[in-house]
């Protein structure tokens, strides 16, 4: 069954449909992490168990949550954009998503973190509280 990840504010939609692989599954394959790369093959994102970051402190950080849609940045829809506060939008080559969601839904909703620096994955990595993921032909009733 492939889904499609929506706003959870306006309903629209973030991706087109994916393949959703459970990192826990024995089956799938184990993501490949490489700097400058991407993590999933368009039209395939993983649910992973394992935070992209995490604090020994025991402060929460920005993707310090489990679990984690890992979906192939190719895979966004033109609804998605940068969010406007410049301190999240770090990064020497693209975005590295240390400082909180950098990216939003075109109705203005922070949706999820998009890493696309050369030393991250190049993943894009919604927040469960802002989007929701829906069967192909379903749409969210807001």
């Amino acid at each position: 069954m492939r889904r499609t990840l929506v706003c959870g504010r306006c309903g629209g939609p973030l991706t087109r449909p994916l393949i959703i692989w459970s990192t826990k599954d024995p089956a799938t394959p184990a993501p490949v992490h490489r700097d400058g790369a991407a993590l999933t093959e368009p039209g395939a994102a993983y649910k992973s168990w394992q935070a992209q970051q995490w604090s020994s402190d025991g402060t929460r950080v920005p993707l310090d949550f489990t679990p984690q849609y890992w979906i192939n940045p190719l895979d966004l829809t033109e609804a998605v954009r940068a969010v406007t506060d410049a301190r999240r939008l770090n990064g020497c080559c693209g975005l590295d998503g240390c400082d909180g969601p950098n990216q939003r839904c075109e109705c203005g909703a922070e949706i999820g973190t998009l890493r696309s620096d050369c030393w991250t994955d190049h993943v894009f990595i919604p927040e469960p509280d802002a989007t929701d993921l829906v069967d192909v032909g379903e749409s969210k009733v807001t």
